[in-house]
């Protein structure tokens, strides 16, 4: 996998247990759809920075085969997650990758962290 786009409001994020949402997303697409799809993820993880009180980090991933994309962020509660629900284009019925790609997402919280 290879970051195709990466934000964060904090200079240093640390993972803490227990603390904070995680929100992770997989884009499933056909590889010439991709490239578009980059676009659009890079173009909305600015409006979605800029916009979403709570929203602390986002990283974009593409598979190197083309049929992915991951979305990773750390958000400060999980009301905050839900109200970037209510975006245009974060609305799961009129999703920025409508067309491009289908997106299942998930919540979780972190139980266990270890530093090498």
């Amino acid at each position: 996998m290879e970051v195709s786009a990466s934000r964060s409001l904090l200079a240093d994020v640390e993972i803490v247990e227990g603390d904070r949402i995680t929100h992770v997303a997989e884009f499933r697409m056909i590889p010439s759809n991709q490239p578009e799809m980059v676009k659009r993820t890079t173009a909305e993880l600015e409006r979605a920075m800029n916009n979403s009180p709570g929203l602390i980090s986002a990283t974009f991933h593409r598979s190197l085969d083309g049929t992915r994309m991951f979305n990773y962020g750390q958000w400060e509660s999980k009301e905050a997650f839900e109200a970037i629900l209510q975006q245009p284009g974060f609305n799961p019925a009129r999703p920025y990758g409508e067309g491009l790609a289908r997106n299942e997402f998930h919540l979780y919280n972190v139980v266990h962290v270890a530093s090498a």
